[in-house]
């Protein structure tokens, strides 16, 4: 903690506690507050009229406690009842649906005869795994109702044919993997504007906080802000 002093020294050493509360926001955005937020757009026009069991599932890696959350789902198609969920999965399509890594293995499943196209918002928090640890991970399957496997054959590189996932490492985005398959099904993510988590807001909250102390700071000792600089 700072030292209460006089005069110029204490003036110096609150500007400079100033700077560290501005730049505490920064740090926040640096890490793990960013939520990763995704509008997805699957086109199933391939297997239209088609009865399937879409597959939400979110594998727990080293990370620290994360969250999956859908919403706005929409369809053509019709949805029937929801299958048996497993792990830490609370909600209902067509409302809003949350899995988190309390358990290792968490799933979604919903039927529906499909239409031609799906789409819903991804919203994950973005806390990276521990050192050495595997990331959790979100992947997204359209499987047959009658034998559980999936209805595409994908590229997904783990051999579950996956249509896409979704790895959350620490970064803001995380790591999408887009895989094309047969029957053609595609899936599109486009990046949505992320918002700050509750903890991020009361970084932020510090640091207007810090400027405005130098305001007030600065009139009290009658001190003018410097002349900008044209460059």
């Amino acid at each position: 903690m700072s030292q209460v002093v006089s005069g110029e020294e204490q003036m110096r050493r609150g500007r400079f506690f100033t700077a560290i509360l501005l730049a505490l926001p920064l740090y926040a955005y640096q890490g793990q507050a960013i939520g990763s937020d995704y509008d997805v757009t699957i086109n199933t026009s391939s297997l239209s009229g088609d009865a399937s069991t879409l597959a939400f599932d979110f594998i727990a890696g080293g990370a620290f406690s994360n969250t999956v959350t859908l919403s706005d789902f929409s369809t053509n198609g019709t949805l029937g009842a929801s299958g048996t969920n497993s792990g830490s999965v609370t909600g209902a399509l067509p409302g809003t649906v949350t899995l988190s890594d309390a358990s290792f293995f968490n799933e979604f499943l919903q039927r529906m005869t499909l239409g031609s196209t799906i789409s819903f918002q991804l919203d994950a928090t973005t806390k990276g795994p521990t050192a050495g640890a595997l990331p959790d991970t979100f992947s997204f399957f359209i499987l047959n109702p009658a034998a559980s496997s999936s209805l595409l054959t994908t590229t997904d590189p783990t051999g579950a044919n996956s249509l896409f996932s979704l790895q959350i490492d620490g970064s803001a985005s995380g790591i999408v993997g887009n895989y094309s398959s047969e029957p053609p099904v595609s899936a599109t993510l486009v990046t949505s504007t992320s918002v700050p988590e509750p903890n991020t807001w009361g970084l932020l909250l510090l640091g207007l906080l810090g400027a405005a102390v130098t305001v007030f700071r600065d009139a009290r000792f009658g001190k003018q802000p410097a002349p900008a600089t044209l460059h």
